[in-house]
């Protein structure tokens, strides 16, 4: 029998629970989406150092020059203005940073989720670090193009070593034995960036994370960063047709698992709920699809960019937003609650 959520998600509704259907600090309820409020903030708020060199990173590894303090209160101000979280993506690899823990802790003391989006490979294999984002009620997302290809993923990370499918998995030992995907919604989740040499293995990587409770989206590639540059190999670009089948396969399995659900143009299993960039240099963006930006939390209130954005791109407020993403190809069949 399958038991849904209490919660009315935003563009999901009453999800299954233990299948990492919800992604905790993504969890925006429908009546927190009309409620006006920020919703989830993308703050590149760290080191752009990384030992990795992914072929589709889509930061530009630009110097961060917003001091701890200037971070800690422009995280007050994201907290002020109603958000349930903050990605905390890096220029690079955000537990390398010299404040990286200063910075979690802090935005958790603010009743904010921290996400990080992070290698798993460098720091997180340090049981004591890990317990410690734990305590802070962290959400982790490790890197994941691969479950079950090595040559591939060490490829994609650029590791001629090829050490890092070995370090990364045991960091997600580490994560599930510290429990991060036992609560719901669940604390560990990915983004996999689909590309037609690990396009055969979505099948088997969302049944895997449907039966561990870990949260997945499947992404393309981004037009920003990296892959949204003209000299982009886009060799491994999935064709629309495949996309179209990848979709089915998803949305097949995972009404197998009581997950009725619309798919969507930018995760296929969850609605965007990311609003605002801020760089590390204190720059502001709509969001990682649109780079244009619009202002600068060293100069000006947050509050004020954020009423710059709605009025110079209307398409973010969420009284009209469908959580497909803005600034991705929209989809034909998206199928349905």
């Amino acid at each position: 029998m399958t038991i849904l959520s209490s919660e009315n998600y935003y563009g999901l509704g009453h999800v299954p629970i233990r299948i990492g259907a919800q992604l905790s600090g993504w969890d925006l309820t429908e009546e927190e989406a009309k409620s006006g409020k920020l919703r989830v903030v993308d703050f590149r708020a760290m080191s752009p150092k990384c030992p990795h060199d992914c072929f589709h990173c889509f930061t530009e590894k630009q110097r961060k020059t917003l001091s701890l303090d200037e971070i800690k209160r422009t995280i007050d101000q994201i907290a002020e203005l109603g958000a349930i979280g903050i990605n905390y993506l890096g220029e690079g690899e955000p537990t390398i940073d010299p404040d990286f823990f200063k910075i979690v802790e802090y935005t958790a003391d603010k009743g904010l989720i921290p996400l990080v989006f992070t290698d798993a490979a460098t720091r997180l294999r340090d049981k004591d670090l890990v317990r410690r984002l734990n305590d802070q009620y962290a959400t982790i997302c490790p890197k994941l193009d691969s479950l079950f290809d090595e040559e591939y993923q060490n490829w994609v990370v650029g590791d001629k070593k090829r050490e890092y499918w070995g370090q990364r998995n045991e960091a997600l030992d580490i994560l599930m034995e510290q429990g991060f995907n036992h609560d719901e919604p669940t604390r560990l989740g990915f983004i996999y960036v689909v590309t037609n040499r690990n396009m055969y293995e979505v099948e088997d990587t969302l049944r895997h994370c449907r039966d561990n409770n870990l949260w997945i989206g499947f992404s393309w590639f981004l037009p920003t960063g990296r892959s949204g540059r003209a000299d982009f190999d886009r060799s491994l670009t999935v064709s629309e047709e495949d996309k179209t089948k990848i979709r089915s396969i998803i949305q097949r399995v995972d009404a197998e698992y009581g997950f009725n659900h619309l798919i969507y143009n930018n995760f296929a299993t969850h609605p965007c709920v990311e609003f605002m960039e801020i760089f590390g240099d204190g720059r502001v963006s709509p969001c990682s699809g649109n780079d244009t930006v619009v202002g600068n939390v060293k100069t000006e209130p947050l509050a004020a960019i954020r009423d710059r954005i709605l009025q110079q791109y209307p398409c973010h407020r969420l009284e009209t937003f469908d959580g497909h993403c803005l600034y991705r190809p929209k989809i034909e069949i998206s199928g349905g609650k």
